[in-house]
């Protein structure tokens, strides 16, 4: 019996004892289920007795079910530790969006990154509120609104996939690092040339986070026409479904600018366009290249949002054009997003100040030269 006495003074035992008596509080304080009819609705978990104790008491229960490195996030939450115990009690608590969220991303959080992709192994889904694997997705049993989402995607960018964008911006929030993930979501520059028009074409994305917690992308596509190429016969194509019905036509403005370079000016650029529907704001800018002919850049900048469900900016997105809506708002209403991007230096905004050098060299060894052209 000697070793009954050293065992009582231990930390296990008097943790052990805490625990019983929180339990055994909960369940004498739930009536008998085989009487009541209506039972009330379970308490909320931000109001549970585990919320009473100390929380140096609650981490060390939650370290008996997690890992020493991921105790403080499950302990964070009563959430947390409902999904750990699996007590009757705590498991009939109904958690709000707003919770269920939140033990997303801090698990999300103290998830290890895959070795090979260099991102967490699995992947947010705010519309379907659960953790995916990053090479499968939410596949057939996506939600509705997350295959809407997904459709949307079609005019931000090919390589943007929905679940790293929560994911960055989940990341974001919660203070972890999301550059691999952002750099994973930048697709490379691509720089193209066409043997049977002679167009060289390059094709840029760039994404920032703003201090307010919103993703920006600046999308940029440059060509270069050759001296001799009947321009009316290129196919502007559209970056947004809804700035046409907002700001007139979009290829007369275009036009415009070639014309004007073509008529004698080093170069030209055009009034800013915007889309009341989706806040995108455009440029459209022109200049000569010497022996090669006439560039053309096209500029867009965008606010895809915070990330988390029912987001007005990215219901923007995929919200119809309505003919409708006002008019008046004019593109100082969206500058912030160039502003914010370009860090306040919205002085050079043509080919010289969006590109990067390698990229101009690129687009410039594509391009074929002609002597005596483009002069």
């Amino acid at each position: 019996m000697d070793y009954i006495q050293p065992f009582l003074g231990t930390p296990a035992f008097v943790l052990a004892i805490v625990l019983a008596f929180a339990l055994h509080t909960l369940i004498r304080r739930q009536p008998p289920r085989l009487i009541q009819r209506h039972p009330p609705p379970p308490r909320s978990a931000g109001f549970s007795p585990f919320t009473l104790l100390p929380s140096e008491i609650i981490q060390h229960i939650a370290s008996y079910f997690t890992a020493p490195s991921d105790a403080a996030s499950f302990a964070s939450t009563c959430l947390c530790i409902r999904l750990a115990t699996g007590t009757e009690y705590l498991s009939a608590l109904h958690a709000s969006p707003t919770e269920r969220l939140r033990l997303l991303e801090l698990l999300l959080a103290d998830a290890p990154n895959d070795p090979i992709a260099n991102v967490p192994s699995r992947l947010l889904c705010v519309h379907c509120a659960r953790l995916v694997p990053i090479y499968i997705g939410c596949g057939a049993s996506a939600t509705e609104a997350c295959s809407k989402s997904w459709v949307s995607t079609e005019c931000i960018g090919s390589s943007f996939l929905l679940p790293l964008f929560h994911t960055i911006m989940a990341m974001h929030r919660h203070g972890r690092p999301y550059d691999a993930m952002l750099d994973r979501l930048t697709p490379p520059t691509s720089t193209n040339y066409n043997g049977e028009t002679g167009v060289s074409s390059q094709h840029t994305v760039r994404y920032q986070i703003s201090a307010e917690g919103f993703l920006f992308q600046r999308t940029q596509a440059t060509y270069i026409f050759p001296p001799h190429y009947d321009r009316s016969t290129f196919a502007f194509k559209f970056f947004c479904d809804h700035i046409g019905g907002h700001t007139g036509n979009i290829p007369a403005t275009v036009a415009l600018v070639l014309d004007k370079v073509c008529s004698g000016s080093h170069s030209w650029q055009s009034d800013f366009h915007w889309c009341l529907t989706c806040q995108t704001v455009l440029l459209i800018g022109a200049r000569k290249f010497r022996g090669r002919g006439i560039g053309l850049m096209v500029t867009w900048w965008r606010d895809l949002g915070n990330g988390l469900p029912g987001d007005e900016k990215w219901a923007d997105i995929i919200r119809e054009y309505d003919p409708t809506k006002s008019k008046k708002k004019t593109a100082n209403n969206f500058m912030y997003i160039v502003e914010a991007f370009e860090r306040y230096n919205t002085e050079d905004l043509g080919f010289d100040g969006l590109s990067t050098l390698a990229d101009r060299k690129e687009l410039l060894r594509q391009s074929p030269y002609e002597v005596g052209a483009g002069k």
